[in-house]
């Protein structure tokens, strides 16, 4: 039997055992910019993670960024990568914990430049098809937990109006053989709203923003491209091969075949050369298939979102972004524009609604984590905010985008 000092030495070695382990468990936290090497400019929307264990970032369109990663990562290298650019590799035990004066600079990627005969014999459509194709293979099959940072901003001509903040969590399942969307649950928000948006913008919002940018080709592929739908476009090799992610990528550009297509867009698919995985996806819609959106789409299924003033379409774009986690592709970031003119009698000025999301961390799923009492249905219902001041102390250690220079000014303009 134990003595009494065998006793208290083991629960004294236990105790330390279990202190090693929640400090062990503990996070590094680092903040700064990323440039390009040569011009020093920023790089927007560049992604900063630890690839190997499925958890990252997003920098803001000034390239500064914010991240916090796992202490038991720090022998693992944070990366950060973006289209067109060497991947940059640190290990994480190198980053000094809490510095937030981090510069990182990424070296552009030379493009493999492809002659014009090889373009117009390159079979883009069969390339395309192809990918569309293997997105069952190239895409995780099971459910999964994105844990990630939504941004929603409205802009009035050139000003910060209204800012919609979130951390959310996001349930994805692919395996029903009918689409069914992404299923989010609020964790915190926050809400901006100034008092000199003006009352031609009331009703300019998306009821539930977060339903648009966290769908992507796992769970469902893109309507435009699916099916018959692909005839629509025609499809062309650019005449560079691109790199992301240390990777050789092809370029496709899309366009209409006619003006009677329905809300026909214009756009570039990235497609990974090893896999035949879908990397990237942006287009904008043509004037033409902005005016069908507007019309239709918009105001049948996303409701309350051009309001009850004259109105005019400007630009309507998209982009989503997918990076390799475990030997699948993910959703990294998507993100959607649009901007219209407004105008009554007596005045006239441009709204711009851009909707951000980027997953922060990939974890595995039942498919049932998020039930339907949980679901958010409006960012409208976001706590509103009245502190004199716009920052990242109410996110606590979550990864969120760094408000830029002019978001921060709309702390001037609220209601007190």
């Amino acid at each position: 039997m134990p003595t009494l000092f065998q006793r208290i030495l083991t629960i004294f070695l236990l105790y330390i055992v279990s202190v090693t382990a929640v400090l062990a468990q503990g996070y590094i936290i680092i903040g700064g910019k990323v440039i390009d090497k040569a011009t020093q400019q920023p790089i927007p929307f560049a992604h900063i993670g630890v690839m190997t264990r499925g958890t990252g970032t997003i920098a803001n369109e000034n390239g500064e960024f914010y991240y916090r990663f796992p202490r038991i990562a720090a022998e693992e290298g944070v990366v950060v990568s973006v289209m067109g650019y060497k991947n940059y590799t640190r290990k994480g035990a190198d980053f000094t914990p809490n510095d937030r004066s981090v510069v990182i600079e990424l070296e552009a990627a030379k493009p493999v430049v492809v002659d014009e005969a090889y373009v117009k014999s390159f079979n883009a459509r069969g390339l395309v098809s192809g990918a569309l194709t293997k997105v069952p293979s190239n895409y995780s099959d099971a459910p999964v937990m994105m844990n990630g940072f939504y941004q929603e901003t409205l802009q009035q001509d050139d000003d910060y109006v209204d800012i919609r903040e979130a951390v959310l969590k996001v349930e994805k399942d692919p395996r029903p053989k009918i689409e069914i969307p992404e299923k989010v649950r609020l964790m915190r928000g926050r809400r901006y709203r100034s008092t000199g948006r003006s009352g031609l913008l009331e009703e300019y919002e998306f009821p539930n923003g977060t339903a648009i940018v966290t769908k992507s080709i796992d769970t469902g592929l893109p309507e435009y491209l699916a099916g018959s739908n692909l005839s629509d476009y025609s499809f062309q090799l650019d005449d560079t091969i691109t790199f992301y992610n240390d990777r050789d990528v092809y370029r496709i550009h899309f366009s209409p075949v006619s003006e009677s297509v329905k809300a026909a867009r214009n756009g570039m698919i990235c497609i990974n050369r090893a896999d035949s995985a879908i990397v990237r996806i942006e287009y904008e819609f043509t004037p033409m298939g902005m005016s069908d959106v507007f019309k239709t789409s918009m105001k049948s299924t996303l409701g309350k979102v051009l309001g009850k003033s004259r109105h005019e379409g400007k630009r309507l774009s998209s982009f989503t972004n997918y990076l390799p986690y475990n030997n699948k592709w993910y959703l990294q970031d998507s993100q959607l524009l649009i901007s219209t003119d407004f105008r009554d009698k007596t005045d006239t000025l441009s709204g711009t609604i851009r909707l951000h999301f980027v997953a922060n961390d990939i974890l595995k799923s039942n498919g049932n984590a998020v039930p339907p009492s949980d679901q958010l249905l409006d960012t409208a219902l976001f706590a509103p905010q009245r502190i004199a001041r716009y920052d990242e102390v109410y996110w606590s250690n979550f990864n969120h985008i760094i408000p830029s220079g002019p978001m921060r000014r709309i702390v001037d303009t609220l209601k007190k």
